[in-house]
């Protein structure tokens, strides 16, 4: 979901204006299709646009205010509703997969799942979440800027990704082979690789190459919990199972190990601050 250099006059509330628009456009066109239930698909891409919704609203929160009903709190607590039934999607196709899976096991969990989406009806079709769209909607229409939005956006690019880098640079999780640190890293790398799509088109190979490895990363950090999330819904899990489960995590740490050597790297950290103070 990349913000391509098509203004290059363009001012900060402005750009912050499209990449708003083009977040709720995603995850509200797929609300219908969702609620159908027939397919994961519409449920997965609601929550990435959500995901992506925040993302903007951290990284342009200073530059514009946003209307009564959308903020963090709101966007947070539909996220986790579709985050319950997305995680319960996953684990069950997952786990159907398997053979000799204990059916009882899947039932459960089956059950857990109806429950969970039965909360995310609710949800979508409640005040808060009317609230948030009309809100949206009505802020994409008629736009409400602090004074330093109307700064011109490309000369401020620096100032923008920098901190992002940083961040991410000085989480705890770079130093963690495994625990929960390694959960709270890849909603780290997710929310940074979301902003850095934001601005990807002002920058060039180097940023789309970093871009992809975090999404390799974010990837790999999200299969190392999926584990975490089926042992503890399965509770005792047969010796298949727990060989694949052996193998996958000893793949993991063996592709962990230098990942986690580039990004202590002093000199790659440079490379990437380089970057990312530097766009075309």
């Amino acid at each position: 979901m990349t913000a391509r250099r098509n203004f290059p006059n363009e001012r900060l509330g402005e750009f912050t204006r499209r990449v708003v628009r083009r977040s709720f456009r995603h995850f509200a066109r797929e609300e219908k299709a969702v609620l159908r239930d027939t397919d994961p698909e519409p449920l997965h891409q609601m929550r990435v646009g959500m995901r992506r919704l925040r993302a903007a609203m951290e990284t342009f929160g200073f530059a514009v205010r946003w209307p009564e009903g959308a903020g963090d709190r709101a966007i947070g607590r539909i996220s986790r509703r579709l985050g319950q039934v997305r995680d319960l999607d996953v684990l069950l196709a997952r786990l159907s997969e398997l053979s000799g899976m204990d059916e009882g096991v899947l039932a459960a969990l089956r059950k857990r799942r109806s429950e969970a989406f039965a909360g995310l009806r609710r949800t979508l079709r409640g005040k808060r979440y009317r609230a948030l769209c009309e809100g949206l909607g009505e802020w994409t229409q008629h736009p409400v800027y602090r004074t330093v939005g109307a700064l011109p956006l490309r000369p401020a690019l620096p100032d923008l990704m920098l901190p992002l880098g940083c961040r991410l640079f000085l989480h705890a999780g770079w130093d963690a082979a495994t625990g929960e640190i390694l959960h709270d890293l890849r909603k780290r790398v997710k929310a940074v690789r979301y902003q850095a799509e934001f601005f990807a088109g002002f920058y060039g190979k180097d940023m789309a190459d970093w871009i992809a490895e975090l999404k390799t990363i974010q990837d790999a950090l999200g299969g190392l919990q999926d584990r975490v999330v089926l042992r503890e819904a399965v509770g005792h899990v047969g010796p298949a199972l727990a060989a694949t489960l052996a193998a996958e995590e000893e793949a993991f740490a063996v592709w962990w190990a230098p990942v986690r050597a580039r990004y202590r790297d002093p000199a790659f950290r440079e490379r990437v601050r380089e970057m990312l103070a530097r766009p075309r």
